[in-house]
């Protein structure tokens, strides 16, 4: 039988396990993270030409936005765990935040903010497929508009 001052360090010790492989804390060792891709296109009616990286979404950015010409101005990826939040810069001076909400199974989960000098233009709650694209028609730059293409693996 073992001694009385055994228990308390077993009782520690299922406390330590429980704690660190989830139990009811729900809490895991390895953290749910995923890489987070924000990349920015100019959209406008000067000309007729899509950019080839932006080729094989050409269909869908005709559906949804009516402009002629569309090229990728910038690509930025950040890797994001649950609960963590990320700062991308975007074309004329704006900014982008972006936390990650939750990931359950394929299902992702994000708060996007986008600012400009400080000034909140845009807050929402996104859920995509890991995988998935979402596109954001942004606001107005030079002769034409920003979108941003967001997506999450």
């Amino acid at each position: 039988m073992p001694s009385r001052s055994l228990y308390p360090r077993l009782s520690a010790a299922a406390f330590f396990l429980l704690f660190l492989f989830g139990g009811p804390f729900g809490f895991c060792l390895a953290a749910e993270s995923i890489t987070i891709d924000v990349g920015s296109v100019y959209a406008s009616n000067s000309g007729n030409r899509i950019d080839v990286s932006l080729v094989h979404i050409q269909d869908r950015l005709g559906r949804m936005f009516d402009y002629s010409s569309y090229k990728l101005l910038d690509r930025k990826l950040q890797k994001l765990s649950v609960g963590e939040r990320k700062e991308f810069e975007l074309p004329g001076a704006r900014s982008m935040r972006i936390r990650l909400i939750s990931v359950e199974g394929k299902k992702v989960r994000l708060y996007v903010r986008i600012e400009e000098k400080g000034k909140k233009l845009l807050g929402t709650t996104l859920g995509l497929s890991r995988g998935g694209l979402v596109l954001v028609g942004g606001p107005v730059y030079e002769s034409g508009v920003l979108i941003f293409l967001i997506s999450a693996d």
